[in-house]
């Protein structure tokens, strides 16, 4: 009997990127215990967030990547949810009241960029639907949340992102079609 192995060989440079992380754990493991610290004892804003968010947004998505979901439209979306919520904490806890203006822009522009993305390889990316899908939910709805919160405000930004996201998500169904529902069966079949 013959044993024909389907895995391929170990390769010396996943090893190698296995070491590189081992030796940069430390480091990042120092710099987040030392932001709250230097944070508690200088005082003032709440800087040492941001700078474990940072931290831990470089890890993630640099040098400790994802191995599911690890395509370019899905790292797009994931760099643009990591960029608003920095935005957001830095105006909660440094430079308040621009956020509010800035974040749907940002958010905005994720959206056109990982839709362009998306379609420019269509076959391949339409079975990485469901993070495309939930940006585009997540979208709509922030943005009607907003604009039923929010009267003081600017409301071109949040009316621009949501229908940019509902737009997006409508000419993604119909493009799909069929798959479309398929896909989404595929994402949540449970047996």
């Amino acid at each position: 009997m013959t044993i024909k192995l389907t895995y391929p060989p170990k390769s010396k440079m996943r090893s190698g990127r296995r070491f590189l992380l081992s030796i940069l754990r430390w480091p990042f493991i120092a710099a987040a215990i030392a932001c709250p610290i230097v944070n508690l004892a200088v005082g003032g804003p709440a800087w040492s967030i941001i700078a474990l968010l940072s931290l831990y947004a470089v890890w993630t998505m640099v040098l400790s990547t994802d191995l599911v979901e690890y395509n370019r439209t899905s790292q797009t979306i994931k760099t643009v949810v990591f960029i608003c919520v920095l935005l957001t904490l830095i105006d909660v806890l440094l430079a308040p009241g621009w956020a509010a203006f800035v974040v749907p822009l940002v958010y905005f522009g994720g959206i056109i960029l990982s839709t362009v993305l998306f379609f420019t390889n269509f076959e391949k990316q339409k079975h990485n639907i469901l993070p495309l899908i939930l940006f585009l939910f997540f979208g709509i709805l922030g943005s009607a949340v907003a604009l039923s919160i929010w009267h003081e405000h600017d409301f071109w930004p949040y009316i621009v992102t949501g229908s940019t996201s509902l737009l997006c998500l409508v000419v993604i169904i119909i493009s799909m079609g069929q798959d479309f529902l398929r896909e989404l069966k595929r994402r949540f079949h449970v047996k």
